[in-house]
């Protein structure tokens, strides 16, 4: 949800910056407040979203979170899907 939301918010910054800069003269401050803005977002977004991680470490949490859902169904006396 998180990394959605700065996703969202780095891509808006990322389009002010480039509707500045195209539009006419700039201002180095302003141009690096929006860049530096941007990688505010940009940056946390791509570790929340693990895009670097390998598709082995992808199913390897997928299914302990399978296995931990099961033992808790066991447990507490639900049936299986």
């Amino acid at each position: 949800m998180f990394s959605l939301m700065f996703a969202v918010i780095a891509l808006a910054m990322l389009v002010m910056l480039v509707i500045y800069v195209v539009s006419g003269p700039i201002d180095p401050v302003i141009t690096a407040a929006l860049l530096v803005s941007f990688l505010a977002c940009a940056l946390p977004a791509l570790y929340l979203l693990k895009p670097f991680e390998s598709r082995e470490a992808f199913l390897r949490r997928k299914e302990r979170r399978r296995q931990q859902r099961l033992r808790r169904r066991e447990a507490s006396g639900e049936p299986e899907d």
